[in-house]
């Protein structure tokens, strides 16, 4: 008998087709946005294993039992693709597509979060996770396009147009909270299944202080904010303000230790970031410039509705951390356009309190509404879709 010298099958080949009963019910336009999500766009949600594993192996397996969670992968796959187009009807047609799935979603899983269970609670972390990244890129993408539609060289826009552009920012801010209602109540069966790799946070430091010197100087500045309401006529937002305020200096510094180089944390979401806004390094998880946005309270977010001079000036320091995270397609302009909206809101004798967001975000305040080249980039290797 003659052997046969078959070569080894590589360990990482997947064996079943996990989106194949799924896939079969979907229209073929829809089966095409998903094979997008399962080989491109789930790639992107989490940078390395095991978090990537999960966003692209377990949830073929959560999708099949929760028919909502198929609509936010198809509204974040279309979004995705709208990315890869150049400005034009296939670009309108696909962030239509997103926009039209993600409302299917929203109206499917809302009703379940009044009975968060064993069942269903890894399901709707994934689902309002992927529904605060459908709020963080179309928020920027209506900014911009608001911005756009400014003649330029304006410098006092109509209270209208900074109303919207505020509107937009505070979105982002209430979509973080989406899975912060789930993970409160349903943390211990999330830890206990395959999303666990997404929410499990007990490795980050629990005594969160400034980790350099460079660190320690930006605390100072932080810091100093609090005189903006110090004093004995400061207010019935006192508490508010500084509890906020309190929350972002945490921020900052757990950000601070975790892009130590050499430090010994895992790597479950690392990312590339801009450390000082010039050097480049790595945030070892990008889960944690989102720390602030669950943190405040609902009265501080309602101050910046009311657009809260004090709450704007905390809210446009909070954007440098956004701004800092390179390489996250989801993420891109979300910071530069936090601190326009704020800048625009707190009006031009105020633009001296957000002096360090500005420059740090590296926007011009004087030719916000200007028509801006689209510098952008997205990973190596991604092509736009004209080219594909």
């Amino acid at each position: 008998m003659i052997p046969c010298n078959f070569p080894s099958i590589s360990p990482f080949l997947r064996y079943n087709n996990a989106w194949q009963a799924t896939r079969e019910r979907l229209p073929p336009e829809l089966q095409g946005i998903l094979y997008h999500y399962e080989y491109t766009t789930s790639i992107t949600i989490a940078e390395h294993d095991p978090a990537k594993t999960a966003w692209q192996t377990f949830i073929p397996e959560l999708a099949a039992e929760h028919q909502y969670l198929v609509h936010n992968v198809l509204s974040i796959a279309s979004l995705h693709l709208a990315r890869l187009h150049v400005p034009g009807p296939e670009k309108a047609a696909m962030t239509n597509l997103a926009a039209s799935q993600m409302n299917k979603a929203i109206a499917r899983f809302r009703p379940q979060l009044t009975d968060i269970n064993a069942d269903n609670a890894a399901a709707l972390f994934a689902c309002t996770t992927l529904t605060a990244v459908f709020f963080f890129r179309t928020a920027t993408q209506e900014i911009d396009d608001i911005r756009a539609s400014v003649p330029a060289g304006t410098l006092d826009p109509p209270t209208e147009i900074v109303d919207r552009m505020l509107n937009c920012s505070l979105k982002t801010i209430w979509g973080l909270r989406g899975p912060w209602t789930v993970l409160v109540p349903g943390i211990s069966h999330i830890l206990r299944g395959n999303m666990s790799p997404v929410a499990d946070r007990t490795w980050w430091p629990e005594y969160r202080v400034p980790a350099t010197e460079h660190a320690k100087e930006e605390d100072r500045r932080l810091a100093q904010i609090e005189k903006l309401w110090q004093g004995p006529d400061g207010g019935p937002d006192v508490d508010c303000l500084s509890s906020a305020l309190f929350f972002l200096r945490e921020t900052f510094a757990l950000v601070s230790q975790l892009t130590v180089p050499g430090n010994n944390y895992p790597s479950s979401t690392e990312v590339a970031y801009s450390i000082d806004d010039v050097s480049i390094g790595c945030l070892k998880d990008r889960g944690a410039i989102f720390v602030w946005g669950v943190r405040i309270s609902p009265q501080f977010i309602h101050l910046l509705a009311k657009k809260n001079r004090e709450a704007l000036v905390i809210m446009a320091h909070y954007a440098i951390l956004a701004a800092r995270v390179r390489n996250v397609w989801w993420l891109e302009g979300m910071g530069a356009n936090f601190v326009v909206a704020v800048a625009m809101a707190l009006g031009r004798e105020n633009w001296h309190l957000i002096e360090w967001p500005v420059r740090a975000v590296g926007v011009d305040l004087e030719n916000a509404f200007t028509l801006r080249p689209d510098r952008l980039e997205g990973e190596p290797g991604e092509m736009a879709m004209e080219v594909i």
